[in-house]
């Protein structure tokens, strides 16, 4: 039986009394919940945070055009054993999110970050000890203990002289596992193997950009640069662990990353000689990928050195795997160039004759002409050959010319990108400029060879590194995601580089650069949707204590930015310029903060 009109109505006020009651306390949770999340770092003392758990993610993102959070009062600290924490690489979260990975496809070495709320919103600790790291040549050979107290890798290696321990040193003799006498004299024999004009790997300077997988201390790489050669020095966060920290201590270009099951983060023909020294893969695993991730990297031409048991062993199980491999690189249309002791150079085919003279079904096939070989951020690779352009095919060749030319000569591959010979020559001339005026900003502050590791986050063609080439330093070049096409144009210069997504955390240790550069790399980051908070603590994670800023972006984000320097401890020195506009400044009020970290401890905060 419906109520009478008369008891709707006396019903009505309790009801609505009710509903709005019951939005009242929404309204509040939700806003307690926005201001507790947003200002919990600076709600925190630091000593108080004691790193057990990941700090809930402190900073909104700034979206749609919503006023930026209240600059928080501090920022925690990590608790010390995190200090060479990789917040994308941290296979205590992967067990905390029970991610199911395959182990032995190696995803466990791969790039998996935490969600945002299970991010590590702290500042990175050096190790107790710590000091400022030995500058560059000399640092090839030695480095302080107490930056990186891990001495496992001494005595797992000791007859391999990859390394030694001497009082408060680390000493590296230039060993590795197939060259124990130096990697000096292991570079001159292939060489020797290839037949190259003086015993000079460099050839002319026609190789340039080698890939050394699996390459324990880097010491190949070390000593590469001395022959106008540079490596992009690769190893995964295994069980020695901390081998690519050595290597970046040491001022050697290296990063972290894995053969598993995504594309390594660099286009196609990016490399003249790939490398692996007893670098411990299975070659033949999934009908071949690996190698065929290796053919999508190297130029038309390029080496394989492999120097591995499979290589030269005569016993019945690595006389099995290198028959298979044979035959595996004979279907890929690779041949044998040299072999001699413990070593097989393998040589790439120049263009595109001998795939299409295979029999129909030849495994493995060629990969769809819907595949772009140049995508890499995220994607599979494939169990396909990547074949050459038309025009690599016709010219039998990548069309680059000898290093050092390379560096300010238009590549080949610009018009694949829409920019002119033209254009590429403009932004070189504009970023030696733009480096020149760096440099007199920073001449005060900067000690002879006190800056080796640079890192530049927007890398664009990579005029900045050009600009770099004169100084006896490094780069790590980073086109953000949405840019990934202009990698390859990193590479043609001979240069090296990754490709990233400045959400999330890059894999690297922490400590790692002496100079970062960001041009409106905070800009693009917050037109993501992203934290312009989060980036900073992610710049302070690889920073190296004493290291240098550079931030060129607009004066609205340096004057938010220059409110964090205190708090990031990047408040050593500092200095704010307005540039001289140029032909790539995208904003009219355009700033350039240069800032210096000092270098801090617990201990000593703690007795503040």
């Amino acid at each position: 039986m419906k109520p009478s009109r008369s008891e709707r109505v006396r019903a009505t006020p309790p009801k609505l009394f009710t509903y709005v009651l019951v939005g009242f306390i929404a309204l509040l949770g939700l806003t307690c919940l926005y201001y507790g999340s947003s200002f919990a770092p600076g709600s925190r003392k630091s000593d108080e945070f004691d790193g057990s758990s990941p700090a809930r993610a402190g900073f909104a993102s700034n979206r749609d055009g919503e006023s930026r959070v209240e600059v928080p009062r501090s920022i925690p600290i990590c608790d010390s054993k995190h200090s060479d924490l990789i917040p994308c690489l941290d296979r205590d979260l992967y067990h905390q999110l029970k991610l199911r990975l395959n182990l032995s496809l190696m995803e466990h070495y791969e790039h998996h970050c935490p969600p945002p709320e299970r991010r590590f919103n702290c500042r990175v600790p050096p190790p107790a000890g710590y000091k400022i790291p030995l500058k560059w040549p000399v640092s090839r050979d030695e480095v302080w203990k107490a930056n990186i107290p891990h001495t496992h890798l001494a005595q797992e290696k000791s007859d391999q002289n990859w390394m030694v321990v001497n009082g408060d040193k680390i000493n590296f003799p230039g060993g590795g596992t197939h060259f124990h006498y130096g990697a000096d004299k292991y570079i001159v024999s292939l060489a020797q193997m290839l037949k190259f004009p003086g015993d000079k790997l460099n050839n002319g300077g026609s190789i340039r950009n080698v890939l050394d997988i699996g390459c324990g201390v880097a010491s190949f790489g070390a000593y590469l640069l001395s022959h106008d050669i540079i490596a992009m020095s690769l190893a995964p966060n295994d069980v020695h662990q901390n081998q690519i920290q050595f290597a970046l201590e040491r001022g050697i270009p290296s990063t972290l990353g894995v053969l598993g099951t995504k594309r390594l983060p660099y286009p196609s023909r990016s490399f003249e000689l790939a490398h692996c020294s007893r670098c411990r893969i299975d070659w033949l695993q999934r009908d071949g990928i690996l190698l065929l991730e290796l053919d999508r990297l190297l130029r038309p031409g390029g080496y394989f050195v492999y120097s591995s048991p499979e290589a030269y062993a005569h016993d019945p199980e690595n006389r099995k795997i290198g028959t298979a491999m044979h035959d595996l690189f004979r279907r890929m249309c690779w041949r044998v160039v040299a072999k001699r002791d413990q070593s097989v150079i393998w040589g790439k085919p120049i263009s595109n004759s001998c795939y299409l003279k295979r029999g129909s079904g030849v495994q493995p096939p060629l990969c769809p002409s819907g595949d772009d070989p140049d995508a890499t951020w995220n994607v599979s690779m494939k169990a396909c050959i990547t074949p050459y352009s038309v025009r690599m095919h016709k010219e039998r060749w990548s069309g680059l010319v000898p290093w050092p030319r390379r560096l300010t000569a238009p590549p080949p591959r610009l018009e694949e990108i829409g920019v002119t010979p033209e254009q590429f020559r403009e932004d070189t001339e504009t970023w030696r400029h733009r480096v020149m005026e760096y440099w007199k900003l920073l001449k005060p502050m900067v000690q002879k060879n006190s800056i080796r590791n640079v890192m530049d986050m927007s890398s664009n063609l990579g005029g900045f590194a050009a600009a770099l080439n004169d100084k006896d330093v490094w780069v790590m070049n980073v086109i953000p995601v949405q840019s990934q096409p202009r990698m390859k144009i990193i590479y043609d210069r001979g240069l090296i580089g990754a490709t990233h997504d400045w959400c999330e955390a890059f894999d690297t240790y922490p400590r790692t650069f002496d100079l970062i550069h960001a041009w409106n790399t905070f800009t693009e980051t917050e037109a993501r949707g992203c934290s312009i908070e989060d980036l900073l603590i992610e710049m302070d994670r690889i920073l190296r204590p004493e290291g240098f800023v550079i931030i060129r972006d607009t004066s609205e984000n340096i004057s938010y930015i220059k409110k964090y320097l205190t708090l990031l401890k990047w408040d050593k020195w500092m200095t704010e310029t307005t540039p001289k506009g140029d032909s790539l400044s995208a904003a009219k009020d355009e700033r350039v903060l240069i800032a210096r970290k000092k270098l801090w401890s617990v201990a000593a905060i703690s007795e503040l």
